[in-house]
Formats: structure tokens, sequence, C-alpha cells
């Protein structure tokens, strides 16, 4: 079983990934949940629009589980 938390960084929000490639992996951790995650990711300052887990739209108590995928999409402006 896989007990790490893959994250997708998407667009904008690549330029907060260590890895050029806009994708990390973190070790699980027990009760981390998406909030703690981007709280983590130093990404709690609104610049985080959408977030899916394992493909589904995501809320900020979603519990994560070990071998989740998190995608982060920035807050997306237009009218």
């Amino acid at each position: 079983m896989k007990l790490l938390i893959t994250v997708k960084f998407h667009t904008a929000l690549k330029r907060y990934c260590p890895q050029n490639d806009g994708m990390l992996q973190l070790q699980y951790i027990e009760g981390l949940n998406v909030k703690k995650l981007l709280e983590q990711l130093n990404l709690n300052n609104g610049a985080v629009g959408l977030v899916l887990v394992n493909g589904k739209i995501a809320s900020r108590e979603i519990q994560l589980m070990k071998g989740d995928y998190v995608e982060l999409f920035p807050i997306f402006g237009g009218g």
C-alpha cells in the first residue's frame, strides 16, 4: 500500500512546487486534510480555487488517505 500522497500543481500554481514538473509526493500523515495540506505547502493565501482528490471536487475539510491524488488549480477569473 502506498504511504504517499501525490500533489499535482496546475498552471500558475506550479511556481509553488519545488519540482519543475509540477508534481510532488508527500509522506502521508494521519489526520491530514486538504486545509492542512495547503498550509503545509504555504498555499493558504487564497491562491487555490479548486481542489480535486482522486478526480472529485473536494472541500478543505476532506480527510486525505494514503495513495490519494490531489490536484490543485488556481482561482479562475473572467466574465
